[in-house]
């Protein structure tokens, strides 16, 4: 049996999910996928990093890097269509992956991200877009719309794409990390999949759109938990009823922005306190995997 640890994006909340992770024993996925913040954890964990440095670094200064308003002149301009910059967040990507490439990592590794201007995704794997830095490849699918301006990254051919976050299409990435794995001839019944909702289960709230502009909740609703949500569902039809996909996913995380820093200490505390025995029984069991013909 194959493993795939897939860690969905939510900026802030990924801080918690780092928190949790070393408590799975060291345990060495054969596939990790991210999108957004998770590609930011799961590029470290793929990269051979433990755990409990992940750990050290997402408690340290990161954060708060990530989240630098931009500097002058850009601080200047109010009409500016994004609230954070990107230049320390370049630095720190670079200080922490260096000059390595996707296909590079220790661990074969799946990041999603999205091109504004083909209005596709733009996965990252060992076999498709491979040759591209891996810190680009983290930047562009931690680069939400609003919080950040799109990420100007070359292609193979010195072109540049505008890309962006994950989350746009596909901020559980579970079904890429499996499509990924099917590529390399493991087929579905060898593939078990630990998937992570780094923002916790979605509480219900009403619909009560007075005008137009009320709508703006329910597309960003949509078009990140909507879109985790319903990959989880089909993900969970093919792989659970052989108990080999689990969602972790804690129900009392606090609600609220993915950049609000007065969260943090509640979420560190929930995600530290979520139980990982139920992860830890269901990763054990036999490691060997069929391939493909």
């Amino acid at each position: 049996m194959k493993t795939l640890l897939s860690i969905d994006g939510g900026g802030l909340f990924g801080v918690g999910v780092a928190n949790w992770v070393p408590k799975l024993d060291n345990w060495k996925f054969d596939y990790y996928a991210g999108t957004s913040v998770g590609a930011i954890l799961a590029a470290c964990y793929a990269s051979g990093k433990k755990p409990s440095e992940v750990q050290d670094l997402f408690n340290g200064d990161l954060p708060k890097k990530m989240f630098t308003k931009p500097g002058f002149p850009q601080n200047l301009n109010p009409l500016r269509p994004y609230v954070y910059g990107n230049k320390e967040a370049k630095k720190i990507l670079k200080g922490v992956f260096g000059d390595t490439k996707v296909k590079d990592t220790e661990f074969p590794l799946v990041i999603v991200a999205w091109n504004y201007e083909k209005r596709k995704e733009k996965v990252f794997t060992r076999k498709f877009n491979g040759d591209y830095l891996l810190r680009d490849a983290v930047l562009a699918s931690m680069s939400a719309p609003y919080y950040f301006p799109a990420a100007l990254i070359k292609d193979e051919n010195s072109k540049e794409e505008k890309l962006g976050d994950g989350g746009v299409c596909g901020n559980d990435p579970s079904l890429a990390g499996i499509a990924a794995m099917r590529d390399d001839g493991i087929i579905v019944k060898n593939i078990k999949c630990l998937s992570v909702g780094t923002t916790g289960t979605p509480k219900e709230k009403k619909l009560n759109v007075s005008a137009s502009i009320g709508w703006l909740s329910v597309i960003t609703d949509v078009i990140t938990v909507g879109n985790a949500e319903y990959t989880s569902y089909g993900i969970s039809r093919l792989l659970e009823h052989n108990n080999r996909y689990l969602r972790v996913a804690p129900d009392n995380l606090p609600s609220g922005s993915m950049d609000d820093f007065n969260l943090l200490a509640k979420i560190k505390k929930v995600w530290s306190e979520w139980d990982h025995l139920k992860a830890l029984s269901f990763l054990k069991g036999n490691t060997k995997a069929e391939t493909k013909p």
